[in-house]
């Protein structure tokens, strides 16, 4: 019964045209004129039942090959995908990303294009994070390391992290960075490894951009270079830090010269000196009380603007006690080399700002470490390829971010970032969004309603060429008379036919309303911009009896090496002494 109900409603959609069509339509048509009346008995009674049984059996079969072509697994749209890319003996060394809706095959990704990254997209909600939860569940059964940058901070994807970790026998691999929740948190310094360079870039990513104010950006690229030489002198004194001893610098005065005094006294002919002085001088004033030379706050105010302060919100509380350390349990370059499994918490209830401000820092701190392992022989290299998850990358994206996506593949680290519009790429530039876009091999585009966002990515996927048919119903009708007669003799004639077309156009290989279109778990899949796949997202579930077996989440600390532990800058800690010196 369900068989023949899905038949009269492929009946309804089924379309009709082209020359087959039109001759069919014919003989039912002639079929039905040579039972009346008035033809019945000149027309033979096996021709109207030849007639009928060939146009019945002819559409018949055009709707039961549209039954049998049904998607094997539900599906809101008609796309029929192709054979995954890959070959049987290549599919263990691959990564699975979903099940096509019209046979039911897995879809594979291999190793070699898995580090060529991924795209997704999709409004929220639709599965996004659990094709991610997919990823990482296969990337941590198979022995390989990632980082999870949870943009919306689900309590539910920690557990599930901390699930199949124990399901691998690896829950000593697991990391997590969480300053909404210290207790449970490892310490990690987003600042403390790096060049200069990288570093100032790093902390200068949580000032708002500056791209359309040609004043505004000239004091930040001032800010930048005054950092850099800030963090130079630190590291050449040999002197760890952290976000609060960086505050205490940039806004206090006997802070900065005690680093002078250090940096002089551990290298005093270095050319990190000669520079720290020479950046100091632009700010060093006559104290007309004392005599002495001193720093002119307020002109190093200006230059620094609000830095100090937004160091400092992360230098206190929750973020200081995960921050504040010179010896951080997390080391991101270690971490990758290790096959760690690392777990970040953007604590976005509340803290907007300071969550996407805290994620730049870390993927300012990601590029740095892929930058490091790119350098290294290919055998040091993470095998299999280290993942870096990104959901709701738009969040807390900087344009830095842009070179991992070129570079990253030589390092064997792979990057998959989840936006819900293309507006969250844009955002942060246009050569971004194009350096995003362009440089990643495999594309999933989940449930889009906004229509600008299913236009964009409708024109993603491409176009192709298909074939248009028409069918049309022609009537005439004529009428003459003539004029020449007192009474005009008329004519009226009638004329009826069909006629058929066929044409070429181009059309959407997906269209923006197929992308309106798509359920919950169900995505349309590119891969290297050839293939095309409709495929449905598989949830794992860890069952109830094995998340009482594996219990709540928890972390283990390495235990501290005082015999490897760096002298700290410990201006904060010293600050008191600083604040009374700077009194009258």
């Amino acid at each position: 019964m369900d068989f023949l109900k899905s038949a009269i409603a492929d009946l309804y959609k089924l379309r009709i045209g082209g020359a087959s069509d039109t001759c069919m339509l014919t003989a039912l048509v002639a079929a039905g004129l040579s039972t009346t009346p008035a033809l019945s008995a000149m027309v033979p009674v096996v021709v109207p039942a030849v007639l009928s049984g060939v146009a019945f059996a002819y559409f018949a079969s055009r709707v039961l090959s549209g039954t049998a072509s049904q998607h094997l697994l539900e599906s809101s749209i008609d796309l029929t995908s192709d054979h995954s890319p890959i070959g049987e003996d290549q599919k263990t060394g691959g990564f699975i990303i979903g099940f096509s809706t019209d046979t039911g095959e897995p879809i594979y990704i291999d190793d070699a294009h898995f580090v060529r990254h991924f795209f997704i997209i999709g409004m929220t909600g639709v599965g996004k994070t659990v094709l991610g939860l997919l990823l990482m569940f296969q990337q941590i059964m198979r022995g390989g390391g990632l980082m999870f940058v949870d943009g919306k901070l689900d309590s539910t994807n920690i557990e599930q992290i901390w699930y199949y970790c124990q399901m691998a026998g690896r829950p000593h691999h697991f990391r997590v960075i969480n300053p909404g929740d210290p207790a449970n948190s490892h310490t990690y310094n987003p600042v403390l490894f790096g060049d200069p360079d990288e570093v100032s870039d790093r902390i200068l990513s949580i000032i708002p951009s500056t791209e359309n104010n040609p004043g505004a950006d000239h004091y930040k690229q001032e800010a930048k270079q005054g950092v850099a030489t800030l963090v130079s002198a630190l590291q050449r004194a040999d002197l760890r830090y952290n976000m609060i001893d960086l505050s205490v610098l940039l806004m206090n005065a006997n802070a900065l010269l005690e680093l002078e005094l250090r940096l002089a006294k551990h290298a005093s002919t270095s050319e990190e000196l000669k520079n720290y002085s020479i950046f100091l001088d632009k700010f060093r004033t006559l104290d007309p009380k004392t005599g002495n030379l001193t720093i002119d706050m307020n002109k190093l105010k200006n230059t620094f603007g609000g830095i100090g302060g937004r160091l400092y919100m992360f230098g206190t509380g929750k973020f200081g006690s995960v921050m504040n350390t010179y010896d951080p349990d997390i080391n991101l370059y270690d971490a990758i080399r290790e096959n760690l499994i690392i777990y970040v918490a953007l604590p976005t209830m509340g803290k907007n700002e300071s969550a996407n401000n805290f994620g730049k820092l870390v993927v300012g701190d990601a590029r740095t470490a892929i930058s490091w392992i790119q350098a290294l022989p290919p055998d040091e290299r993470p095998n299999p390829a280290f993942l870096i998850f990104m959901d709701e990358q738009g969040s807390y994206a900087t344009q830095a971010l842009a070179r991992p996506y070129e570079q990253s593949r030589s390092a064997n680290v792979a990057l998959a970032g989840a936006v819900q519009t293309f507006a969250n790429l844009t955002s942060v530039s246009d050569e971004f969004a194009e350096m995003v876009l362009g440089n990643t091999w495999t594309k999933v585009y989940f449930k889009v309603l906004a229509p600008e966002t299913a236009t964009q990515a409708a024109e993603m996927i491409g176009m192709e060429m298909s074939i248009i048919k028409s069918l049309s119903d022609n009537q005439t009708a004529t009428q003459s008379a003539s004029f020449l007669r007192a009474t005009p003799d008329s004519s009226n004639a009638t004329g009826e036919g069909l006629s058929f077309g066929e044409r070429e156009q181009e059309v959407y290989r997906v269209s923006p309303d197929d992308l309106r279109a798509l359920s919950i778990g169900e995505a349309v899949v590119t891969y290297g911009g050839k293939h095309i796949f409709n495929v449905r997202v598989p949830r794992i579930e860890v069952t109830e009896e094995a998340r009482k077996r594996f219990g709540p989440v928890m972390i283990t600390r390495k235990r501290p090496n005082h015999a490897e532990r760096r002298k700290g800058a410990q201006f904060f800690e010293n600050a008191e002494r600083y604040l009374h010196a700077s009194r009258p």
